[in-house]
């Protein structure tokens, strides 16, 4: 009933539109995000997609080691707060991609 060419065109299209999102696609890649801080420090850190931020908030706290104390602070990205069990992925995330940390400033004047 199909030739040839039309069962050839069918798993072309297959191929093609897998149902995956982008996201899903990028599962086994990896994302390299820059955590900056209002000190001027920068922490670079390699990571998967699917991988969740606590792992970057922890390995940037790792290294401002002694100048900052872990869960001081906030870390947004385009303005919005993080949590640590978001994934690059699901906030659609681009490699280089930087994340601010903001450190929270607790006192006052006497």
């Amino acid at each position: 009933m199909f030739g040839r060419s039309g069962i050839t065109a069918a798993v072309k299209v297959e191929e093609e539109d897998d149902g995956k999102t982008p996201a899903a696609k990028r599962a086994g890649e990896y994302v390299t995000l820059k955590v900056q801080d209002t000190d001027g420090r920068a922490v670079y850190r390699t990571m998967r997609w699917t991988e969740q931020l606590q792992g970057l908030m922890d390995f940037y706290y790792d290294r401002a080691h002694g100048q900052v104390q872990r869960g001081t602070g906030r870390f947004l990205y385009d303005g919005r707060r993080l949590s640590g069990w978001q994934t690059p992925a699901e906030l659609d995330m681009e490699d280089g991609d930087e994340v601010d940390f903001f450190e929270e400033l607790i006192g006052g004047a006497a």
